[in-house]
């Protein structure tokens, strides 16, 4: 029902667009309001023929999704003043939206050649009082969905992200899931742009949704079982230890701290395949927990009440498109998740929420920039 209104909605807001375009009887405004709504059809077709195929090259679906968002972005920050035109009939109100619509559509060029590259570090300190006194000041580094599918071949652009990762020289480096969108072929020719990342410690690792093959078809379930055993082989290849419903010490003080990963577990309809109580066993009542889950709404629903003090999950991306300046804190992911980005406090607990390495069927962000989280443990005095 949601997708059907908001398909409705993005429709009526091109025809709008384009009607006002038109209706404004100027050779310009004419060919662009016969154009813009032609190229959003062309480009919506195409996106639904490459879903409904899913085995489309990501290429494809990047050039569609791009241009059908390119075409019906504008002409949704239009649409409000289109209807205040209709009702009113004063040409202010078609200048403004037009003006909105412009606004709109430089940004989304921009998130598109800009906004993907720009990684943000974002640094936190947090303390606890079961922090072992051996890992006080512990440097943390998180990545989150990388696709690498969607990066294509733009290895020299990468390669920067992890350029700025080992700058911070972390202790660990922790990555919470989603490497490809659906194939470890993805990962050919980017294993030795990979496995630079580097972590004093160790580099720990989790699957996130979209490593399971779940969106594509597959001859048989043999092959996508094949597929998802290479895959977490991929992870070692590059230099993580793959944590599928397993826990490992990191401290051997008195009750000590260990690093918790579960595989993917999210509120339906995603795959639940984490199994927490499997993934703590043998860990010491009063130790220090970290647990890596890619899908925050498993925080939510399994987490709290654990006894676990932190969790770092993924998979939002942030939407890939809102605002986070002038004490605007806005992205429409926020509608299907509570927890979408950054820290997360309930009682003793604590959630990170990372905005993603990579991008996915969208190729751009607005607003909504890549990140790499930077985490400094401490322990409370």
């Amino acid at each position: 029902m949601f997708l059907l209104f908001f398909l409705t909605l993005l429709i009526g807001s091109v025809a709008l667009l384009s009607w006002q375009l038109i209706l404004f009887d100027h050779p310009v405004t004419i060919v662009l309001g016969i154009r813009q709504p032609l190229v959003f059809l062309v480009a919506l077709i195409a996106v639904i023929r490459s879903f409904r195929d899913r085995g489309a090259h990501q290429r494809q679906i990047g050039l569609y999704v791009g241009t059908m968002v390119a075409a019906c972005v504008p002409a949704l920050g239009n649409f409000l003043f289109g209807l205040l035109y209709l009702a009113s009939g004063l040409m202010i109100f078609t200048y403004i939206g037009w003006g909105v619509a412009l606004a709109m559509l430089i940004a989304v060029l921009v998130g598109i050649f800009w906004g993907r590259w720009n990684w943000q570090v974002r640094s936190l300190d947090l303390a606890f009082d079961s922090l072992p006194a051996a890992l006080d000041g512990t440097k943390i580094v998180q990545i989150s969905d990388v696709h690498v599918g969607s990066f294509l071949d733009n290895h020299r652009k990468v390669e920067q992200a992890i350029d700025l990762i080992n700058s911070l020289e972390p202790d660990y480096v922790l990555f919470t899931g989603d490497l490809v969108n659906n194939k470890v072929d993805e990962m050919n020719g980017w294993e030795p742009v990979f496995s630079r990342i580097q972590a004093k410690k160790g580099k720990y690792s989790i699957l996130g949704n979209h490593d399971y093959g779940d969106y594509i078809r597959w001859n048989n379930e043999q092959t996508k079982q094949a597929n998802l055993e290479a895959l977490i082989d991929m992870h070692r290849k590059i230099g993580f230890t793959p944590l599928l419903n397993e826990n490992v010490q990191l401290s051997a003080e008195e009750n000590g701290a260990y690093l918790i990963g579960v595989e993917n577990w999210g509120a339906p309809p995603f795959r639940q395949s984490g199994n927490l109580e499997k993934a703590t066993a043998g860990i010491p009542e009063n130790a220090f927990r970290l647990l890596l889950s890619h899908d925050p709404s498993h925080f939510d629903l399994q987490v709290l009440g654990t006894g676990i003090d932190l969790t770092l999950s993924g998979h939002t991306h942030g939407f890939q498109f809102g605002i986070e300046r002038f004490g605007i804190r806005f992205s429409p992911v926020q509608f299907r998740y509570k927890k979408w980005a950054g820290l997360y406090t309930v009682g003793n607990q604590h959630l990170y929420v990372n905005r993603g390495f990579g991008y996915l069927v969208f190729p751009g962000r607005v607003g909504i920039y890549p990140e790499i989280t930077s985490i400094t443990l401490h322990k409370n005095a």
